[in-house]
């Protein structure tokens, strides 16, 4: 998939708990005054963003981003991207970001946020890296990042191998973050897992279906209370964000009620109703879950739809 062993996205449950996240994105807030990067030959712009503005509103803090100066700028929905390089050979990835908050809303069940999210793209993986350590000295070394602190989230890659990939997977985040107070770190990564792939091969082609399907046909089913012990980013690894997907592959096209109790809990996190576990609530729905977590899967064929 789209990230090596043990790698993984800053998502909301991991920076509530590692407060260096949060404290990065404040010195980067607080930093009034534009500054420059060492930049390469082919860069004559000045690679940096300007907070020109904080304001507060009770709780709420905005976040203005003033980044006139990059080279090429897109809008695509809540989207406003900014980039080192010409847009213009990924308008299609663009312009399918807004689909996502779409799919997100009619498929999950959240409600699409107004905040906008600022993407920052970039044409070299040394230029992403050093734009990263001038204003997020804190973050770990990742292939793209989420970041969200008090305003807009922002999300930020470089044009490696995956990137489509890892445009949409952080992207799902953003979307999920700006909707929900919190998300549950295995939920977080399965459904980024599960959109980071174009829309058509979500269902059917995602590089996970082969894997899972080969367990459940073993009667292998991983258990979502393991799942939703997880704290941190440091346990995630292969295994757990392929587990993740499953999971939620199988409350999206599998049993109708699978579908709405995610979407129920979706709904009590955003109205600051304690939610409870999930795996408590599909088990009263569905006693019998392992057993139609794995009849899904045997009977999910090579097309993407249940076998008759």
């Amino acid at each position: 998939m789209r990230q090596p062993e043990g790698q993984a996205s800053i998502t909301a449950i991991e920076r509530h708990r590692h407060t260096q996240h949060s404290r990065a994105f404040n010195d980067y807030s607080s930093s009034l005054l534009p500054s420059t990067l060492p930049v390469s030959s082919r860069l004559h712009f000045l690679l940096a963003v300007v907070v020109t503005s904080l304001v507060f509103s009770g709780a709420t803090t905005a976040l203005r981003v003033d980044a006139a100066e990059w080279p090429d700028e897109y809008r695509a929905g809540p989207f406003v991207c900014h980039a080192d390089f010409a847009l213009a050979e990924h308008r299609n990835l663009l312009n399918a970001l807004p689909r996502l908050q779409r799919d997100l809303v009619t498929q999950v069940g959240i409600v699409a946020s107004q905040e906008p999210i600022h993407l920052f793209l970039f044409h070299r993986k040394s230029t992403y890296q050093a734009y990263l350590k001038q204003y997020f000295p804190d973050v770990p070394s990742r292939k793209a990042l989420f970041i969200k602190g008090r305003g807009p989230g922002m999300v930020f890659a470089y044009r490696g191998e995956d990137f489509e990939t890892d445009v949409r997977h952080e992207c799902t985040h953003a979307l999920l973050n700006a909707a929900l107070p919190m998300v549950p770190l295995w939920l977080d990564e399965g459904l980024a897992e599960y959109f980071e792939v174009p829309a058509a091969q979500r269902a059917n082609a995602n590089p996970h279906l082969k894997y899972v399907r080969f367990n459940a046909l073993l009667v292998q089913v991983p258990k979502l209370e393991s799942l939703e012990q997880l704290s941190g980013l440091s346990e995630m690894n292969r295994t757990k964000y392929r587990h993740a997907w499953a999971w939620i592959h199988f409350m999206l096209h599998g049993p109708p009620e699978a579908r709405e109790e995610l979407s129920r809990y979706l709904a009590d996190i955003r109205a600051l109703t304690p939610p409870g576990k999930l795996s408590r609530r599909l088990r009263h729905r569905m006693p019998n879950l392992e057993r139609r977590f794995a009849e899904h899967f045997k009977q999910w064929n090579s097309s993407g739809f249940p076998s008759l």
